[in-house]
């Protein structure tokens, strides 16, 4: 079964979603469940709008409501820590993705990789960073001649105001978008499995989350 997440490393929506999609994840291949994750790129508009003191720009999110984001995803096991981030554009970090998909760590890769900008104060945008971000996770890249660099999907640019991801696309047509629930990717990755199995997909159905805590 197949799950596409469409997403940027340096938005802190992203971070919240994916950081529940893991441990729904976990939990739906504990049980038996077979899950492949697809990663789509997506840049929010340089991922910057709103501006928290002393780190520059960052997602389209007001300052007080990244700190609501930030005690919300402390649950879920993401440390966020709003002294620490780099404002940084993420191109080069969505390739590093899709080189890790090549050697099948591409999960792992993207949890260092927000880790390393919302938790460890790293500097994504940097390719000294992230070759050690690279070499941390297994994935084969030195990142020093045009043929090694890691390559991706165009990455996707936000124009208009307001956040754009996450976006959780399932096998069975369901788009959930938004740092949806725990408890509705787990419901949802049952219904996609089950359907799935079945072999008959359901007509598409696209109901959509706000981004919610």
């Amino acid at each position: 079964m197949k799950v596409e997440f469409t997403h940027d490393i340096a938005c802190v929506w992203s971070a919240l979603g994916y950081a529940r999609f893991q441990r729904a994840a976990e939990e739906h291949r504990a049980g038996g469940g077979e899950l492949e994750v697809v990663f789509r790129p997506y840049q929010t508009s340089g991922s910057s709008a709103g501006t928290l003191p002393g780190s520059g720009p960052i997602q389209l999110v007001p300052a007080v409501r990244v700190e609501q984001i930030a005690r919300a995803a402390a649950v879920d096991g993401l440390v966020v820590d709003l002294d620490r981030i780099v404002p940084a554009h993420t191109a080069h970090a969505h390739r590093l993705i899709a080189l890790a998909a090549a050697q099948g760590v591409a999960e792992d890769m993207a949890a260092r990789l927000y880790r390393a900008y919302f938790s460890d104060g790293m500097d994504i945008g940097d390719a000294n960073v992230l070759r050690g971000l690279a070499s941390a996770i297994g994935v084969r890249w030195n990142g020093e001649s045009e043929g090694e660099r890691p390559r991706a999907e165009p990455v996707r640019s936000a124009r208009a105001t307001g956040p754009r991801v996450p976006v959780f696309r399932f096998p069975d047509g369901t788009v959930l978008v938004g740092a949806v629930s725990l408890a509705a990717l787990r419901s949802e990755l049952r219904q996609a499995d089950q359907t799935h199995r079945r072999g008959r997909p359901s007509p598409d159905r696209t109901p959509t989350a706000e981004p919610a805590l």
